[in-house]
């Protein structure tokens, strides 16, 4: 099934190099996060930040908020293929938005 960008937002820090919504069918999958680390490209689905019970962001052994996925892949193949599609509409409508460099 084809990828249909709606919105692209660029925005760089770290990997991350921006926030992208798309159309998959009748689908609209908003806040999808666009990667890029050591010339590996990725999608990061949806998620929401994991609470403790004083309503406070949940931190990870590392210090940073945890997250939990909203929507998820039935196997790594699929997500691949998505991420691969992702990357293509974005690369046709912004050539060069999901590379390394500034």
């Amino acid at each position: 099934m084809p990828v249909e960008l709606i919105e692209w937002r660029a925005f760089r820090k770290n990997t991350l190099r921006g926030f992208a919504k798309v159309e998959l069918g009748a689908l609209r999958i908003s806040e999808l996060t666009v990667h890029n680390s050591s010339g590996k490209k990725w999608v990061g689905m949806p998620a929401r930040p994991v609470l403790n019970q004083d309503g406070s962001p949940k931190r990870d052994d590392r210090g940073k908020t945890a997250y939990a996925s909203l929507l998820e892949w039935k196997t790594r193949e699929s997500g691949d293929r998505f991420s691969v599609s992702v990357i293509a509409a974005i690369e046709e409508k912004h050539p060069g938005a999901t590379d390394e460099g500034e």
